[in-house]
């Protein structure tokens, strides 16, 4: 990978919409993201295109000498949009942003901490100081072990519970949903990765109704990805990952339990070790198959 100061990167996408194959007159190619960077590593300017070449948002980003992030600014150019946040610190720590919203209305999220700087309460509230959104955390040390997310409209949304082992790991996860008014408990297992777990849900009745299982290479790499779940039968995910020697991903493939291909992607690197291209095929219902494109990177330095 190099060293060099990133200054921009630019995506090209070139789209091939037909499901069943596609010829050269099906394609478009347009510029679909570009990315600007200070000689910090910040990024300063993003634009997003559409397939006829136009700007559909730019967002712009401006930052602290000690590079924290201090203003964000959102221009949405064919509804003449513009959404402005800032950014307000204490001590080097987060405690304020203020989000102003092009038709008038201002909101304000509140962060407060504990002694070891970790988030107490996150408060979302309205130009009059009305609660819209809030978030509670409780920990042991350093461990988060209650989690609880409110909302005005609905009152409680989430809640979570975690419990640890001696080595600090997360074993268990209990999370309560609006969603669904219930209790899944999630077991983790760490006996072939310390990094990435093994875990299994299991509803309130006791019954494991998702499970994720991984497999890895010698070189401790991500090799297969299977996720099972009960939906009217056992079904399932399962993804595969190849690497080149440089232990970059160069091919990631998922199928469902009939072995349909759900998902692939195939990636090239240049010399420098950086993304080069991406040949995706995502399947999407309403094609009733693949839709199959190309993302192109182009690097600038300073």
């Amino acid at each position: 990978m190099t060293n060099l100061p990133l200054q921009s990167i630019t995506i090209t996408k070139s789209l091939a919409k037909s499901a069943l194959g596609f010829t050269a007159s099906d394609k478009t190619e347009y510029i679909f993201l570009t990315q600007y960077f200070d000689n910090q590593k910040n990024k300063i300017k993003e634009i997003i295109m559409n397939e006829e070449g136009e700007e559909e948002q730019i967002i712009e980003f401006t930052y602290s000498k000690d590079n924290r992030i201090l203003t964000e600014t959102h221009h949405f150019p064919f509804d003449e949009i513009k959404e402005f946040t800032e950014f307000i610190y204490d001590n080097g720590l987060l405690t304020k942003k203020v989000k102003h919203y092009s038709y008038g209305s201002v909101e304000n999220t509140v962060w407060t901490y504990n002694e070891y700087q970790l988030p107490l309460s996150i408060i979302v509230m309205d130009e009059d100081g009305l609660e819209e959104e809030s978030e509670w955390f409780e920990y042991q040390g350093k461990n988060l072990t209650h989690y609880l997310k409110k909302n005005a409209l609905i009152g409680k949304d989430t809640e979570l519970w975690l419990s640890y082992d001696d080595k600090n790991r997360v074993m268990e996860e209990k999370r309560w949903s609006n969603t669904n008014m219930k209790t899944l408990t999630t077991r983790y297992d760490y006996s072939k990765n310390e990094e990435e777990p093994d875990m299994k849900v299991i509803n309130e009745k006791g019954e494991i109704i998702e499970a994720h299982i991984k497999d890895f290479d010698d070189k401790n790499r991500l090799v297969r990805y299977e996720v099972q779940y009960v939906n009217n039968g056992l079904k399932y995910n399962i993804s595969t990952f190849e690497y080149n020697d440089e232990n970059a991903v160069v091919y990631t493939e998922t199928i469902d339990q009939n072995e349909n291909v759900q998902r692939k992607i195939t990636s090239e690197y240049d010399e420098k070790g950086l993304l080069k291209s991406e040949l995706k095929s995502e399947y999407e219902v309403e094609l009733g198959g693949l839709n199959t494109y190309t993302l192109n990177y182009t690097y600038t330095f300073f």
